[in-house]
């Protein structure tokens, strides 16, 4: 059996059910999955500030589950952040051997196995900037755009949900006639839930990160890939941190 953990990185209780409801459904029969957030952090992720005290509650999240006793017996084969940001995942990379992967890497990795140009719908303006640095490290800067659909991460929950989807499918089909997309990439974990409603609406394929990356972290952990630790990703060197941070300190 492959274990995986899926961990949002802000402190929405629904994103988490709901994206830990998302991975159960798709992922195989033996593969288990943990979703959970962390214990401090940031309500949701909406720009850079949020980005960088979501990291280190992310952090905190896969340091305790890779000390876990019970991880020497049952390893964790793979972690998913649930974050369309990709919050934290290189550092995430240097706690762990197992793969991590990030919803925006995902969903650009399959994107570009069926379309050969796409966009990406975020829900506000201030991310925009944020994926399309994103888009240009993942290299696909000359395949995708990147477009707000004008509502907040939040929106897609309870009572304002249905206005931010008729938002969202507005921006979406204004990217397949005057950005001439292919294929949507939905970029919250937010809206994962609504990734079948906009196909059928809209005929096009549409690009769900958390199915995305849930799906090619089951793969390596089937397949038993692990993180290099040869370069970039290598064990921190062991240092005093000092303050707030002392429990995050680098140990042997």
């Amino acid at each position: 059996m492959s274990k995986i953990a899926v961990i949002n990185p802000n402190m929405s209780a629904g994103f988490t059910k709901k994206v830990g409801d998302q991975a159960k459904k798709i992922v195989a029969p033996n593969t288990d999955i943990i979703a959970l957030n962390p214990q401090f952090g940031p309500d949701s992720i909406e720009g850079y500030y949020d980005e960088a005290f979501a990291s280190v509650g992310l952090l905190s999240v896969i340091r305790d589950l890779e000390a876990a006793p019970e991880q020497a017996v049952d390893p964790i084969g793979g972690y998913v952040v649930a974050c369309f940001d990709d919050t934290g995942v290189d550092a995430a990379r240097c706690l762990s051997s197992a793969p991590v992967l990030g919803l925006c890497e995902a969903a650009l990795r399959m994107a570009a196995a069926v379309s050969s140009r796409f966009a990406i719908v975020t829900p506000m303006a201030v991310s925009v900037r944020p994926l399309e640095h994103l888009v240009a490290k993942y290299g696909a800067a000359s395949q995708c755009v990147v477009r707000s659909a004008g509502v907040r991460t939040l929106d897609f929950e309870g009572a304002n949900a249905s206005a931010a989807y008729e938002a969202l499918k507005k921006q979406a089909e204004l990217c397949l006639t005057d950005d001439h997309a292919e294929a949507i990439v939905l970029g919250c974990a937010g809206m994962t839930d609504i990734a079948d409603r906009l196909a059928d609406e809209l005929g096009v394929p549409i690009i769900d990160g958390v199915s995305a990356a849930v799906k090619m972290i089951e793969a390596m952990a089937m397949l038993g890939l692990r993180t290099s630790k040869a370069g970039a990703y290598a064990n921190p060197p062991m240092k005093a941190y000092h303050g707030m941070f002392a429990g995050f300190a680098p140990q042997a």
